[in-house]
């Protein structure tokens, strides 16, 4: 097997390509769900159902944005629907356009604080890689649309 995979990148087969797009997708949703997405999910569950403070939305107010709620929930959904979307291969090139804003939005952001920019600039090179690429043939949307 893992002859086959390696000989398959020396003849240009699209098998290590498209496991390529696999390692990427998974190597940026998982910890974009688990450092972010995930905790700010449970934050925002926790404002809008127990009337906690939720610190981001007064984060998003300082950047500047308008509508900080409403910035702040996208963004948190981008960081855990979009990066759960994104690990199954579901509408990839959407999503990792999605992810790819929102990483923008934090590089800028970040490097204005003068603060290191390393993880949301690889958060951003990989999702718009992902967005120009696809998810590859190892994505769920793409086992589904051939179904129909």
């Amino acid at each position: 097997m893992a002859r086959s995979v390696f000989a398959s990148a020396s003849t240009g087969s699209q098998t290590a390509a498209d496991i390529g797009l696999l390692v990427l997708r998974l190597g940026c949703a998982i910890p974009l769900l688990v450092l972010h997405g995930g905790p700010r999910l449970q934050r925002a569950t926790n404002y809008f159902l127990a009337g906690e403070p939720w610190g981001f939305v007064a984060i998003v107010e300082e950047m500047g944005l308008p509508y900080p709620l409403v910035f702040a929930v996208l963004s948190t959904l981008a960081e855990s629907l979009g990066a759960l979307l994104l690990a199954a291969g579901v509408v990839v090139r959407l999503v990792a356009l999605t992810i790819a804003l929102n990483m923008t939005v934090a590089v800028v952001s970040e490097f204005a604080k003068g603060d290191p920019i390393e993880l949301p600039g690889l958060f951003l090179s990989v999702s718009l890689a992902l967005a120009l690429m696809g998810g590859g043939r190892f994505a769920l949307g793409r086992l589904i649309s051939r179904r129909r």
